[in-house]
């Protein structure tokens, strides 16, 4: 490789750095550039794997500054002539060596907020399993005339289960950004707590029941409260959301924390919807921030392809069977990493499935 092609190579790491990588690498003893700008066999510049070996090496070096440090990092990456080479090397370039800065600052990953606890779901404490009583059918009143008899009739009876269903979140993490002001075990810590109640989120509306998954909203709905929508003209989507609303209600369940959960897109549908030249959802939308008097979230955990209603979303169990458990395992010491683990253990049911009607488009 001559010297103009290992400088395109290694480029992307800036001009400077580049620059002071090469220049080290030639007055390596056994990868001396000669005047005809060839290099010898065991050279860090004969291949480009010898060269890459090497940059890594040094990439891997990172803040420290001793040679036996550097051959230790050219252990892990290196064939025997780049170790060789780095060894017999002196490394007195300090743009090879120098500290690489870290900032304090992390950039966040973007994820959906947690739409679940916004709104309102009643949270449920529990240990392994837990039953919960519920009523299924009701006694019947009836007028009697003279002579004739009552039927008998009884309420019914049944029950919700909730059962531990365990996430896990296992991530190796550098030392050395533990070790970063600003980043540290706070930083990591609430990363992986925002993770796993961001996989909550997702589990708790479209958990199938399959492996170890629990189930979640949209597999749990009354089928009866599920319904297509009639089509994407104004008085369509007036027409189902009247109707969404209607359901619960008819059900005779109690008006509590009722809101609508809707994907961004489909609420940036109904804000476009016009009738003789007035939008119809905008201005109420928009103002107040409710869809027909009803607060509403957005949130892209919902499929686009629905708008859901509940007229109390107390009515939600969202069972928690432990808290979220944060640990560190030192079990790759040899790279200078700690893997965290993560983990929590719940479930979701619903107690009223009557209070959630769903439209589908």
């Amino acid at each position: 490789m001559t010297r103009k092609q290992i400088a395109e190579m290694v480029k992307a790491l800036g001009p400077e750095v580049a620059r002071e990588l090469v220049d080290a690498a030639a007055r390596s003893a056994p990868g001396r550039v000669v005047t005809d700008r060839a290099t010898r066999e065991s050279s860090v510049y004969a291949s480009a794997a010898n060269f890459g070996a090497f940059t890594k090496s040094v990439i891997a070096l990172g803040r420290r500054t001793s040679a036996t440090e550097l051959l230790d990092a050219a252990k892990r990456f290196g064939n025997a002539d780049v170790q060789k080479a780095v060894q017999l090397s002196k490394f007195d370039s300090a743009g090879v060596l120098v500290p690489i800065q870290q900032s304090g600052e992390v950039i966040e990953f973007l994820r959906p907020d947690a739409a679940l606890l916004k709104l309102g779901v009643r949270t449920q404490a529990f240990r392994g399993e837990l039953h919960m009583g519920t009523q299924t059918g009701t006694s019947v009143f009836k007028w009697v005339g003279a002579g004739e008899t009552v039927p008998r009739s009884a309420p019914k009876y049944g029950k919700i289960v909730l059962k531990a269903h365990k996430g896990m979140v296992l991530t190796d993490i550098s030392n050395d950004l533990l070790r970063t002001p600003g980043v540290g075990d706070a930083g990591v810590g609430e990363d992986i707590r925002a993770t796993v109640a961001d996989g909550l989120d997702d589990a708790g509306f479209n958990g199938d029941g399959t492996g170890a998954a629990p189930k979640g909203l949209f597999v749990q709905l009354d089928p009866a409260h599920t319904f297509a929508s009639t089509g994407t003209t104004a008085a369509a989507y007036l027409a189902d959301i009247d109707k969404a609303v209607e359901l619960p209600l008819t059900a005779h369940v109690r008006m509590g924390t009722a809101a609508w959960v809707i994907h961004p897109t489909r609420a940036t549908a109904l804000m476009q919807l016009q009738e003789s030249g007035l939008f119809l959802f905008r201005g109420e939308m928009l103002d107040k921030g409710t869809i027909r008097g009803f607060p509403f979230v957005m949130t892209t955990r919902v499929p686009v392809s629905r708008i859901t209603f509940s007229c109390d979303w107390r009515q939600f169990l969202y069972g928690i069977d432990e808290d979220l458990i944060l640990s560190e395992h030192d079990t790759r010491a040899e790279h200078d990493e700690t893997t965290v683990r993560a983990i929590v253990k719940g479930d979701f049911r619903l107690r009223q499935p009557k209070a959630f009607s769903s439209i589908t488009y």
